[in-house]
């Protein structure tokens, strides 16, 4: 029927286009290339200030001089510049824009999370709170004094500043991982605190306590995370699986596939996570609290992010119909000094043998 209805719709614009009701200077598929010489400048958003706000910045800033066309008239816009990255582009970058700095990444924010959670693991920073959902997580409290030989506080130690106070107090930080303005980015912001050593103040601040190590945490993330890019950093998040021997193949007591990664909990989801993007299969969601990775192997990730054109959509081509057999759940389980990764169609029900085994073998596969 979908198909019947695009065809007498083509026939109907067609009809009408000689009228100008459809393409005309007043149609509904009119040229809007020269509109914008009749946009009006408005004044610039104001927030009250009883109303807590984030800064805001100009996304899109026009020029403040604009050459003034001889001739004005209807002409061909050009289409921008297409923004493309690279597969040895730079990733992650340190940005800022007045006060407010922050992480770039070139990777979602299901991929930059456990990137970012597995930084503080290395560096040996106590988590006390996380959101994977939100992308959220808070440190612990650390002290100069007492934590000397901590790799992060012996590395941002020179960023606190003359004549700024160390000893007898503590500092701890918040993290966030929020969605990028460019669709498949996201952007990492760190939140600074300190208080005296036992103190009560619990309260996060407006902004940082101190800016130069709230800097200095991005600066050593954002060269974590480029490291771990390429290989060249020393933890097993930034190596992934060495070798795929590591990962070995198997099944459990009832016969049903699974995959043996020799790594605590935090290396292994970080490299599932990873292998799952290199494998490009899409994950349609992530609960790190009970190690699940949802993912649909009716389309590849690729094909999530390409978005059907009008006339595939008014024939009907656009659409596809989900399939529920293709959706699964990867599930990485705990087990001694391993992580055993399993499929399942739901928490109750195993997925079969074949579609598992497969499954798990594009992931080792991606693990090398």
């Amino acid at each position: 029927m979908k198909p019947v209805l695009g065809a007498l719709t083509v026939v109907v614009i067609g009809s009408l286009s000689g009228c100008g009701y459809i393409f005309g200077d007043s149609g509904y598929f009119r040229d809007r290339g020269s509109d914008y010489q009749q946009s009006v400048i408005e004044p610039r958003m104001a927030v009250p200030q009883e109303i807590e706000s984030k800064p805001l910045g100009d996304l899109l800033p026009v020029p403040g001089q604009v050459a003034v066309v001889d001739e004005p008239g209807k002409f061909e816009v050009p289409r921008p510049q297409t923004l493309s990255i690279a597969a040895s582009g730079v990733e992650f970058s340190l940005q800022q824009n007045g006060a407010v700095r922050w992480v770039q990444a070139q990777r979602s924010q299901a991929e930059t999370w456990p990137q970012v959670r597995q930084f503080f693991a290395d560096y040996q920073v106590p988590v006390v709170s996380e959101s994977p959902s939100l992308g959220e997580l808070q440190t612990g409290w650390l002290a100069f004094d007492d934590q000397s030989d901590n790799p992060l506080l012996r590395r941002i130690l020179p960023a606190v500043g003359q004549g700024r106070r160390v000893d007898g107090q503590e500092q701890r930080f918040r993290v966030r991982v929020e969605p990028g303005v460019q669709s498949g980015s996201s952007e990492i912001f760190v939140l600074h605190m300190d208080r005296s050593k036992g103190g009560s103040r619990t309260e996060w601040p407006d902004s940082s306590d101190n800016a130069n190590l709230e800097r200095a945490v991005l600066a050593e993330m954002e060269s974590y995370l480029s490291l771990s890019r390429t290989g060249d950093s020393a933890s097993l998040v930034a190596q992934r699986i060495s070798s795929a021997q590591r990962a070995t193949l198997g099944v459990d007591g009832a016969g049903n596939p699974l995959l043996n990664v020799p790594a605590d909990f935090n290396r292994a989801w970080t490299a599932v996570g990873q292998a799952l993007a290199d494998a490009d299969i899409l994950v349609t969601d992530l609960n790190r609290s009970v190690g699940v990775y949802y993912v649909d192997l009716a389309q590849s990730a690729r094909e999530s992010q390409e978005k059907p054109g009008f006339f595939s959509r008014l024939f009907g081509r656009g659409e596809t119909e989900t399939d529920e057999q293709q959706r699964l759940q990867v599930r990485l389980t705990s087990f001694g000094d391993a992580v055993q990764v399993t499929v399942q169609k739901d928490i109750d029900t195993a997925a079969g043998s074949a579609e598992a085994r497969s499954l798990l073998e594009r992931i080792r596969a991606s693990l090398d």
